[in-house]
């Protein structure tokens, strides 16, 4: 399966190897999402004491969410949004990232251990993207 690639590579290189490999053809991204609350966010405040400040706000907390690479050579940053936080979204930066990068020969990206990085719907996508080397 293509999941032993990935250890393979970084069995057989450290994280430093691979950053110092970064180049045109071979460049190297730290990946992650964020959850963005479209809410104000209500902290602590300072009142009068026996006054209660209004806030108003609506009923429910809608939420957008990104997902960006950061490019390890030269600091660019590539991002995609979305209604939801699922495979999708994840799979939609790495279409950004394959249409930006085309001349690449691999696609290099670190990413943290959350679902969407392994699920049965991006782990279809990367087996039919070689290109991609995902290291967790």
């Amino acid at each position: 399966m293509r999941e032993n690639r990935w250890h393979e590579l970084v069995a057989k290189f450290s994280l430093g190897q691979i950053l110092e490999q970064n180049c045109a053809v071979r460049p190297v991204f730290y990946e992650d999402e964020v959850d963005i609350d479209l809410n104000p966010q209500i902290s602590a405040d300072w009142q009068k004491k026996g006054k209660q400040k209004r806030i108003p706000t609506p009923g429910k907390n809608e939420k957008h969410y990104l997902a960006g690479a950061l490019h390890s050579g030269t600091g660019r940053v590539d991002y995609v949004s979305g209604a939801s936080n699922n495979s999708g979204l994840f799979i939609k930066m790495l279409r950004k990232l394959k249409r930006t990068y085309r001349r690449a020969k691999t696609i290099t990206l670190i990413v943290d251990d959350y679902i969407i990085h392994k699920s049965k719907k991006t782990l279809e996508w990367l087996k039919s993207n070689p290109k991609f080397i995902v290291i967790y």
